[in-house]
């Protein structure tokens, strides 16, 4: 791979690290990689952190790639092709394109002067529209709020105090693609962002690649507006036991009549096994990767919950908790 010099900020010079292309192509981060040392379908550049960086023509190769391979067809006969041959040779074009002529990609805004220039900009379009917008981060409860497919935050500076509120906004939206325009910002702040999975482009941004970008989010397959789907696009809590301490447990004597609380262990250490391996397991083509997305996504949510019992279990025993 090549290497470069790069800031932190790598959507400043118009090249993204993993966690962004995995986001906005839909593929998993595992896959990109597959694709990349087994099949050369994509040649990111490095920075000198030794950190992958991939251009805007990495990401829309990767997009057609990924059609042709949901069609139906191996990746390792489309990997050595060239994006015409694809073109040509499977009739395929990137995915978003076809959802987008379909799909009308609904944007919720922060930011009531960004917000008009995207209205303004997009008022002729049929494939991406402003639903809701307000001036301001602390104006609204996502949690009250229809679901949608993007959200647009105007940031003139990245400010700590910011990043949290950020933060929160993920997880309360749930929109598949979060974006942040701003104006300043510093290399540490926007590193943090780009691992919260926050897009963070820098002003000025043409309204045609934010409508790109959000158009991105949409999902790769139809899916129920039900209680699970809901639950499988927010990010699991972080674990709270290591599986140290979920040994130690599995071998203490219960007070109750009963195990219990050893059964509640080593049932949590195998969901955490199982959690890794879906997410490492080998994926022949993007649906195997989108199960083994979901695998892992329920291993999570269902560890969250069981670690919820485990901890009135702990309290109900008397045992302490682990020192953090």
């Amino acid at each position: 791979m090549k290497t470069v010099s790069s800031r932190a900020d790598t959507s400043l010079d118009g090249q993204y690290r993993i966690a962004t292309v995995s986001q906005l192509t839909g593929i998993p981060a595992q896959t990109i990689r597959v694709w990349e040392s087994r099949h050369a379908v994509v040649q990111p550049v490095r920075s000198k952190g030794n950190v992958r960086l991939y251009r805007r023509a990495d990401i829309e190769r990767l997009l057609l790639v990924k059609a042709a391979v949901d069609a139906g067809h191996a990746i390792s006969t489309v990997a050595g092709l060239s994006d015409k041959q694809i073109k040509a040779r499977f009739q395929v074009q990137p995915a978003v394109a076809e959802k987008a002529a379909k799909i009308c990609c609904s944007v919720r805004v922060y930011g009531m002067a960004m917000a008009s220039v995207l209205e303004t900009a997009w008022k002729a379009r049929t494939d991406v529209r402003v639903q809701t917008s307000f001036p301001a981060l602390a104006d609204c409860l996502p949690a009250s709020l229809p679901l949608v497919d993007a959200v647009v935050v105007d940031a003139p500076v990245l400010r700590n105090d910011l990043l949290v509120a950020l933060r929160q906004l993920r997880t309360g939206e749930r929109a598949p693609v979060v974006i942040v325009v701003y104006g300043f910002g510093n290399r540490q702040v926007l590193s943090k962002l780009d691992n919260a999975n926050i897009i963070a482009l820098a002003a000025p941004v043409d309204p045609a690649q934010i409508a790109r970008i959000c158009q991105l989010g949409l999902p790769i397959y139809p899916a129920p507006a039900n209680a699970f789907s809901q639950l499988l696009m927010r990010a699991a809590a972080p674990r709270r036991y290591a599986d140290e301490f979920l040994y130690q447990l599995s071998q203490l004597p219960s007070k109750m009549q009963c195990e219990c609380l050893n059964h509640l262990a080593d049932l949590l250490r195998k969901l955490n096994a199982f959690e890794h391996y879906s997410l490492e397991c080998e994926s022949l083509n993007i649906k195997d990767a989108a199960i083994h997305a979901m695998m892992h996504s329920a291993c999570g949510h269902c560890g969250e919950l069981l670690e919820v019992v485990l901890q009135r279990l702990l309290a109900h025993e008397g045992i302490p908790e682990p020192k953090a």
